[in-house]
């Protein structure tokens, strides 16, 4: 019978400052909760086959045949994840297998252990150590397949490495130049009569 009255006590001051709580405002990290936009993820042990159209970010960890579009959010693809088809996105992360054609308006970062194959438009692209990548690669900010995937493309962006020169000149193990024999004169002197 004490013991009741106790227990009592207990779960209305625990009511009292559960009502207290409630009254203060959200803590940074519930605001940032209840900011950020939602992801749709396709699970591990999902696959889907048709063409997706996502208006929110998309993480892929099971298999996608078809194409995607989530053309003003992000695509992450997982360790596990397998695309079969072309993805258009804002900004591309890849850790798993994709064969098709990944665009990218912002940025494609290709991780450790992916594979990929296929071609790569974006203005900016990253290909960590580890990765394998077989295809080709456009970082042109005006190339035709980003303009009609995303309109015109964003004011200022440009290729960071759009084009490069390369050196003939040999480097042996010493990292010092050194040059190029030259070749041999082809010319002689005949001794004739006149």
């Amino acid at each position: 019978m004490f013991h009741k009255a106790k227990h009592r006590q207990s779960a209305t001051a625990t009511s009292s400052i559960v009502a207290d709580d409630s009254d203060r405002p959200p803590t940074p990290r519930q605001e940032r909760a209840a900011t950020r936009s939602s992801v749709s993820v396709i699970g591990s042990h999902t696959c889907v086959r048709g063409d997706i159209d996502a208006g929110e970010d998309l993480t892929v960890e099971g298999h996608v045949e078809g194409t995607i579009t989530c053309k003003q959010h992000t695509v992450t693809l997982g360790q596990g994840g397998r695309i079969l088809g072309d993805v258009y996105a804002h900004t591309l992360h890849v850790a798993g297998e994709v064969e098709g054609n990944l665009v990218a308006l912002h940025r494609v970062t290709v991780h450790k252990g992916a594979n990929v194959r296929g071609t790569i438009v974006t203005p900016c692209l990253m290909l960590e150590d580890g990765s394998t990548f077989h295809g080709g690669i456009d970082m042109d900010p005006e190339n035709a397949l980003l303009k009609e995937a995303f309109g015109e493309p964003v004011a200022g962006a440009q290729a960071p490495f759009a084009s490069f020169e390369v050196d003939d000149t040999a480097l042996d193990d010493t990292d010092e130049p050194h040059a190029e024999p030259e070749p041999e004169s082809d010319t002689r002197q005949v001794e004739g009569s006149s």
